[in-house]
């Protein structure tokens, strides 16, 4: 315990020292501002050393942009493209989901079970992989857009949407 503190205590004697020693550098700064006859004096410096070099060098270099590209054009011309003429509704391709439930066919699933009470009810669905998904009342299922709206004690009834239209799909249990 006494090693710990040893050491908090030897960090904090470090920091307050550099806090003094950064103090101390701030006020110097602060002590000495530059005043307007210096600054006049460095520009003029560093304008005799600039004209001292360019005659030492003998060349005053000056630029032309002649054939060159310009630096603040973008590399990439951005032109906005014309969207491309909207398919027909028949056109229509189903977007495949990432989801399984919702990647084939409703009526490709087959009910396996249903478990719960009246309130709060689950069923089991499973597609030709022989995979079990279980479903809930608001699951979406089919690549149509279906979307489970009851679960009975012997049924399942989803309902899919088409354009305009409500289909109403009902998935049985059979009881094999």
């Amino acid at each position: 315990m006494s090693k710990t503190k040893f050491i908090i205590l030897n960090v904090l004697i470090a920091a307050m020292f550099a806090f003094i020693a950064f103090a101390q550098e701030q006020d110097a700064e602060k002590a000495d501002p530059p005043s307007e006859e210096s600054a006049a004096e460095t520009e003029a410096s560093i304008q005799q050393q600039i004209a001292s070099i360019a005659q030492m060098t003998g060349v005053e270099y000056s630029y032309n942009p002649a054939g060159k590209p310009d630096p603040f054009r973008p590399f990439i011309d951005i032109t906005p493209k014309k969207p491309d003429p909207a398919p027909a509704k028949d056109d229509k391709k189903p977007i495949a989901s990432i989801f399984p439930l919702q990647r084939i066919a409703t009526e490709n699933f087959r009910l396996v079970g249903i478990a719960g009470d009246e309130m709060r009810r689950v069923a089991v669905v499973e597609d030709a992989g022989r995979k079990f998904y279980p479903l809930f009342r608001g699951t979406h299922i089919g690549n149509k857009g279906g979307r489970v709206v009851d679960i009975m004690a012997d049924r399942v009834v989803v309902e899919e949407r088409e354009g305009g239209k409500t289909k109403r799909v009902i998935l049985k249990l059979r009881k094999d």
